[in-house]
């Protein structure tokens, strides 16, 4: 087997692993506004890494793109129940009530495009949709479990990254503890 195709297969079975074994608690409770588990807040804001990805629409994309305006990546896979459950009642609303002020861009990571495409269609996001089909960039940035979110502020800095799932109100704090002025 190739260097590549190990790679690959680890990094799966570990996604797997860490979706099948992560707790919705926090994900199904809208009224927790507690610290969300598992963020780490990046000293020194580090530049987000410059990979290139594909877009669901089939143009290619970095996350240089959206300098200029704070931005919230979510790794995310049909595949991962903490990801879907979180798609919809987190994300979706959201993006809705503050995507005029910060961007989003969930990139989907080692999943079918047909099962992806499906649960984009079921929740009705409306977000910046790619691909990272090995999880490249989610190694980038050391992802560890599944939802993966990283908090990217205006110039391209690393501001926070958060494992595991998030509720509407945890995504909201996080996002205005992120981006405050």
């Amino acid at each position: 087997m190739t260097k590549i195709t190990l790679a690959s297969l680890g990094l799966a079975v570990a996604l797997v692993a860490a979706a099948c074994s992560a707790s919705d608690t926090h994900a199904d409770t809208a009224t927790d506004n507690e610290p969300a588990p598992s963020t780490v807040v990046v000293e020194n804001r580090q530049p987000a890494p410059d990979s290139e990805f594909a877009m669901f629409d089939g143009s290619s994309a970095t996350l240089a793109d959206y300098e200029g305006r704070p931005l919230v990546v979510n790794f995310w896979a049909s595949w991962c129940p903490s990801c879907v459950a979180e798609m919809a009642a987190a994300f979706k609303p959201v993006q809705q009530s503050l995507g005029d002020e910060v961007a989003f861009l969930g990139l989907n990571i080692q999943d079918d495009r047909a099962d992806a495409v499906r649960l984009i269609e079921e929740t009705g996001v409306l977000f910046d949709l790619g691909d990272d089909p090995l999880g490249d960039l989610y190694l980038e940035f050391g992802g560890i479990g599944m939802p993966f979110t990283i908090f990217i502020d205006a110039d391209g800095g690393i501001v926070e990254q958060h494992n595991g799932p998030l509720n509407e109100a945890q995504l909201l704090d996080m996002i205005e503890q992120a981006f405050a002025s």
